[in-house]
């Protein structure tokens, strides 16, 4: 077993920073495929979680064993053309009306061996992909879930030990920090409209990925070494 949180990149996946334990990446690789075959773009909305943290905009209450608290399980909306496709667009009752590459999509994760749409759940969670881990191999994802969480409970605190810049994005529960604070105090002086406190929330996230919009540049919401240049920090 290798267990080691990392983001995973692809120009099929927009929308937040996509963060996976390494063993999922070839299960994120198929969707891909399946997002390049029909035509889709996965949005992503949310992926590896801190225990205990608040998920906004959960459509079901979270499983206290969910593959997200794993880095093996991903929410998405789906873009098609100029449109995103929520959850109440691709709720298992509303597939028929949906576009044929919608509908192919998701037929592609009903059809793997390994992947499960979040759609044919009890309750149903339309917007969720994972590969089942934490009902396949329990044991895996309990030796897991302590990395897992570790790692993630390190993202959200400054980068004190290499003296490099972290990179910064919205995270549950979020990043803080006086790197976050500069940041903010840096948007603002740009002219956007926000708390400087120093806590890397939804407000923040909104304004980086505006002022990335605004200066050109890819507007994912992740305060990397561009973001920060551009920022003057």
């Amino acid at each position: 077993m290798v267990t080691k949180l990392e983001a995973f990149k692809s120009p099929r996946f927009i929308g937040k920073p996509l963060l996976a334990d390494i063993e999922f990446f070839d299960s994120l690789e198929k969707v891909d495929k399946f997002a390049t075959d029909t035509g889709i773009k996965i949005f992503v909305t949310s992926s590896t979680r801190l225990q205990g943290g608040v998920v906004s905009g959960a459509i079901v209450r979270p499983a206290s064993r969910s593959n997200h608290l794993v880095g093996h399980g991903i929410d998405m909306n789906v873009s098609l053309g100029d449109k995103l496709f929520n959850s109440n667009d691709l709720d298992k009752n509303n597939l028929k009306n949906l576009p044929k590459e919608i509908q192919n999509f998701i037929q592609s994760i009903r059809n793997d061996p390994m992947l499960r749409w979040g759609g044919d759940f009890t309750p149903a969670d339309s917007v969720h992909i994972d590969d089942g881990l934490n009902v396949r191999d329990a044991a895996t994802w309990d030796a897991k879930f302590p990395i897992i969480q570790s790692e993630m409970r390190a993202l959200s605190q400054p980068n004190s030990i290499s003296g490099q810049p972290r990179i910064l994005f919205l995270t549950d529960p979020p990043m803080r920090g006086d790197d976050v604070l500069a940041v903010q105090k840096a948007l603002i002086q740009k002219g956007f409209s926000l708390k400087a406190d120093g806590v890397f929330g939804a407000a923040t996230d909104n304004a980086v990925t505006a002022f990335q919009e605004k200066q050109g540049l890819t507007a994912d919401g992740i305060v990397g070494p561009g973001t920060r240049k551009a920022l003057g920090l």
